[in-house]
């Protein structure tokens, strides 16, 4: 066979591999769709049985939801998140004339982002790795932790689109890439590769405007347009991904070029991501690895941060099991770095990444590794910024969500674990027996935790019922008392102004009774000019003990409030 003759056979098996319209579905992969299909009705039955929990968080997302839909207001970020665009309130805002506002329809506009993540994950790790690891990649990533899960469909600002363009991205550069060799034999870039192009910049422009968290993965991305469509990028196809970038970022623009410098989004988020004291390094290592890590990556937290080092008591059992899965996590992201550097260093052949001498297939496995790597620095970039940051000592179980784009560089983490499963039957040898009965018993160890993460989810169905009952009995107490214009606690307020359909105005106070976060500035002045607001707090909370002492201390205000306990609240009712 002819050196020619050979060429022309492996650009035809990436043609067939690349190429969209010859694609045909395998019995594995139409039972594999079947199973997103699955996930993604039990992540509606869950939505529709009021789970997870929700909060003010989310319900400050319903509210501009409502204003959307029904004042004509077009907010560019999420009420007091200057830097988070609220992509989830738009979506939301049609589906709330379609089947009213509620959490359940909040929800509903975010449930197609799990299955196109999913897809975009398949394609993705069958492109930059093998179709039998991307089948387990995505029956893996079908499960979920309860907080894996519960960020996929809680609409609280920006984690399940997130996580779609972080996917979508890191596809499409790679796509881009590999497909380049039938542009380089042209004269010209392709119309339709030139609108390609363009929807990846639309999407990088939505993800920049929606979280600056994507930014890991968008510059990794884009180094890899550099190095190989380099030639295609002086073309028309630049214009069209700046283009979209621009169109699709253009209220983050807007913004921060009327804004005042201090207030723009970068600064703000800049200012937040350094709040507070300055931590010890050891102590941000250890909020990293053991607690806001484990939480991110599918490890089913039993543990409270008290149980770790810096934060309370020291707990060994807790250190072991989830510093395990932490460190774990670490060791498998810094073997796979190590070794797809290794094998770009030593294909680049002390000359460049354009060696002209190369032949097609080891271009093709130069862009492969370099994808891989994409994956891995994005991935890294990711966790080393949070670690830096003072939330990762501070709140790391909360913050945790910060990590929510670890799981598109889940295929490239599992590699070291997966590569030579798939052929032991030529092992020979206690050594390879050894490695791949350990390789393949932690590889079941991550999917059952998966698995069970989401049983354990199922099971949490009754108590969020039951949550949910007695908020909305609240409301009608409230109601009922005519106490429509109240003062409460940060997680208190939002919730009761959503759920109630704006009939019930709430502002926010602090611990010492002084005014506290409110998000949408406007229901601060409509409570303060109620000639007698109620005050609502929830049993225990220092706010209902700062009020009880400020009764016990003055008569007159006392006789001026009748004090009422239901549902585990406090409600202070005026006597008019």
């Amino acid at each position: 066979m002819s050196k020619e003759t050979m060429r022309r056979k492996l650009v035809n098996m990436y043609l067939d591999r690349l190429n969209t319209k010859r694609l045909r579905l395998r019995p594995e992969e139409c039972c594999l769709f079947a199973l997103i299909l699955m996930a993604t009705l039990l992540r509606l039955i869950l939505i529709y049985f009021n789970w997870p929990i929700t909060n003010s968080d989310e319900g400050n997302m319903g509210i501009l939801a409502r204003h959307v839909a029904y004042n004509g207001e077009l907010p560019i970020f999420f009420y007091g998140n200057p830097y988070l665009g609220p992509v989830e309130g738009y979506l939301a805002a049609p589906l709330f004339h379609l089947f009213g506002p509620s959490t359940f329809t909040l929800r509903l506009g975010l449930l197609p982002f799990f299955p196109l993540f999913l897809v975009c994950m398949y394609y993705l790790t069958r492109l930059l790795y093998t179709q039998k690891l991307a089948l387990f990649t995505v029956i893996l990533l079908c499960f979920g932790s309860q907080e894996i899960i519960a960020r996929q469909l809680k609409a609280v600002g920006e984690y399940p689109e997130l996580l779609f363009f972080a996917a979508f991205i890191s596809l499409i550069v790679s796509w881009l890439a590999f497909s380049y060799h039938s542009v380089s034999k042209q004269s010209r870039t392709t119309a339709r590769r030139i609108f390609i192009y363009g929807v990846l910049g639309l999407v990088m422009g939505v993800a920049l405007w929606v979280d600056l968290l994507i930014l890991p993965f968008l510059a990794t991305g884009l180094v890899i347009l550099l190095l190989f469509c380099h030639r295609e990028l002086v073309s028309w196809a630049s214009i069209s991904l700046l283009l979209g970038i621009m169109i699709g970022a253009f209220p983050q623009l807007y913004y921060n070029v009327t804004a005042p410098l201090k207030n723009n989004s970068i600064a703000v988020l800049l200012s937040l991501s350094h709040v507070g004291s300055h931590p010890q390094p050891l102590q941000q290592i250890i909020g990293t690895l053991m607690i806001s890590l484990p939480n991110a990556t599918g490890f089913n937290a039993l543990c409270l941060p008290q149980a770790f080092p810096y934060f309370g008591v020291p707990n060994v059992q807790c250190i072991v099991l989830q510093g395990g899965w932490g460190l774990g996590y670490v060791i498998l992201w810094a073997i796979a770095t190590f070794f797809v550097v290794r094998v770009i260093c030593q294909g680049w052949k002390g000359t460049s990444l354009f060696n002209p001498t190369w032949e097609f297939a080891e271009r093709q496995d130069m862009i492969r590794h370099c994808c891989q790597l994409m994956l891995l620095v994005s991935a890294g970039g990711t966790l080393v910024l949070y670690t830096l940051s003072s939330v990762s000592a501070l709140v790391p179980a909360p913050t945790s969500r910060y990590l929510v784009c670890l799981l598109v560089a889940t295929p490239a983490t599992l590699w070291p674990l997966w590569n030579g499963i798939s052929t032991w039957r030529t092992f020979v040898g206690w050594r390879a027996s050894a490695s791949f009965f350990i390789r393949g018993s932690l590889l079941m160890l991550i999917l059952i935790m998966f698995i069970l993460g989401t049983f354990r989810t199922f099971n949490e169905i009754s108590s969020a019922q039951i949550y949910y009952r007695q908020q909305d009995q609240l409301i009608q107490k409230l109601l009922s008392l005519r106490a429509t214009r109240i003062y409460s606690e940060y997680w208190t307020c939002n919730r009761l102004i959503f759920q109630s359909g704006e009939q019930i105005i709430c502002s926010s106070l602090n611990e010492n009774l002084s005014l506290g976060f409110d998000r949408y500035l406007p229901y601060r002045d409509i409570v303060r000019a109620a000639p007698h607001p109620a005050y609502v707090f929830p049993l225990g909370m220092q706010q209902t003990r700062s009020f009880d002492a400020m009764l016990h201390k003055n008569r007159q205000l006392r006789n001026a409030y009748q004090r009422l306990v239901f549902k585990g609240y406090v409600i202070y009712v005026p006597n008019i």
